[in-house]
Parts: structure tokens; sequence; C-alpha cells
């Protein structure tokens, strides 16, 4: 629109010229006709390149004040004569300035819609990187997740895994240790039997030496005695249980028990026993 003022401007600029020059020649003929006097006429013919040269001279000039245009009309000087403009040359270039305008307009339309599609364009683009960042963080925090799952499952086997080996070493330690308390209880038993064993045949080695031998006895002697002792070995009771000899025979095994008090003290004091069961055989 800015560019269409110049030539609204030269226009109206031109239609008040002509309106003057009809209005001052009204008045002139009118004058003429009250005193007619001879006036002489003076013309051209102004061509169409004149009347370019004219409008783009009308252009490029700032447009008149409205005081000038009056004191113009105002001043009682002749004007001289303007020749009028030609109505097809003022439509052509009327024609060829909408013409203009409305190349200009829709060169500017397509750039604006040029510019909107390609903000509509970086704008879908820029859509499209976010959505595509938001699903690489989702599928990494679902892939950190899903791995995270897995080594906690991996480590809970592994816990799982190692308190079962522990337990089966546990196991094993304990059996070991059974075993070996088994086995030092069995080494244990061996020895104290042992001990046992040779305490009582000291015991019996001092009641054969202290035993007489009844005329009644005979070869193969094979008596079982229970005796009873105290501390230190003194015997206080004999019980002669089984035995293949007669009453002489049973009643000098008794007698010599009593003699070969105080018996012989055991290996280890641990080892002491009050009620002892001899084996009495006397060596024939």
């Amino acid at each position: 629109m800015s560019r269409l003022k110049p030539y609204l401007l030269s226009i109206a600029l031109h239609a008040l010229l002509v309106a003057l020059i009809v209005f001052f020649g009204l008045r002139e003929w009118r004058e003429t006709e009250e005193t007619p006097q001879a006036l002489a006429l003076e013309g051209r013919i102004v061509t169409a390149e004149e009347l370019k040269i004219q409008a783009a001279a009308s252009e490029l000039a700032p447009p008149p004040k409205a005081e000038s245009v009056l004191e113009s009309v105002s001043e009682p000087a002749p004007i001289p004569p303007t020749p009028a403009p030609t109505p097809a040359v003022d439509a052509a270039e009327q024609r060829a300035a909408a013409a203009r305008a409305l190349q200009r307009q829709r060169e500017a339309e397509a750039k604006r819609q040029t510019e909107e599609k390609r903000v509509r364009e970086a704008a879908q683009r820029e859509a499209e990187q976010r959505e595509a960042a938001q699903q690489r963080l989702t599928q990494q925090q679902r892939q950190a997740e899903l791995q995270k799952l897995i080594d906690e499952q991996e480590q809970a086997e592994r816990r799982r895994s190692l308190a079962a080996q522990a337990e089966k070493e546990a196991e094993l330690q304990r059996r070991l240790t059974a075993e070996l308390a088994a086995e030092r209880q069995r080494a244990e038993t061996a020895r104290r039997a042992s001990l046992s064993a040779q305490w009582a045949a000291a015991i019996q080695a001092r009641v054969q030496r202290a035993w007489l031998r009844p005329d009644t006895a005979r070869a193969g002697i094979d008596c079982r005695v229970a005796v009873t002792q105290v501390q230190g070995g003194t015997v206080v009771r004999v019980e002669v249980r089984e035995c293949n000899g007669d009453e002489a025979v049973r009643q000098s095994i008794e007698a010599a028990v009593f003699r070969a008090s105080p018996l012989p003290p055991p290996p280890e004091p641990e080892l002491f026993e009050r009620n002892l069961e001899l084996r009495f055989r006397p060596n024939d």
C-alpha cells in the first residue's frame, strides 16, 4: 500500500489540476462572454513518453502542501494551461502498478508461507529429535533396570551358592570333628582299657602271689572274683562268684585277696574304681 501511495497522490494532484483548469477556464469564458476579447489559445499534444516522465517526476517529488495549493488558487495571476493526461495512459499505469503490487504481495505471501513451512519443519524436526532422545533415554533406563535385576539375581544366586558351599564345608568340618573326636575317644578308651588291663594284671599277680594253694585244688582253676576297695587299695569285701573249684579253693582265693590288700594303685588316679571284677587263673 505504501508503494501505491505516490501513484494515488499523483492521480489526485492531476485531478485537482484538471478541476482548477476547468474552473478557471469557465470563469475566463464567462468573462470573455461579458467582455469580448480576442484570446489566443496555444496548445500542444503531450506524448505518452512525456506523461511517463511527468509521472516519474511526481513520484520523486514530495506531495504539495494544501496551503501552497490554496495559495496558488488564490493568486490572481493566470495559470498557464496544463495539458490534460490521457485517460488510456493513466489506466495502463494503474494496471501496471496494481500488477506490480499484486506480484509483490504474492512474493511476500510465498515468502511468508516458505518461512512458516521452514519454521514448522524445524519445529517438527526438533520434536522428533526430542522424542527420539526421550525414547533413547527410556531404552537406556529399561536396559539399566534389566541389568540391575540380572546383577541382583546373579548376586543372589552367588550368595546361595556360597551359602550352600559354606554349609557343605561346615558339615564336612563337623563330620571330621566328630570323627576326630570319636577317634580320640576310641584311642582314649583303648588307652584306658590298656591301663586298666595292666592294673588288673598287677592286682591278679599280687593275689596269686598271696594265694595259698589248697590240697583239693586241681589244675585249670578259673574263677571270677568281685572285690570292693577304698582309696589307697584297702580291700573291704571279697566275693567269689563263678568258680570251677571247691569250697576250699573259694575260701583260699578270698583269703589271698585280703592278704594282697592294699592292692596296687592304678597307673592314673582317674582309673581308680571302687568295685572291681578279677579273673583268678593261677599258673599251674
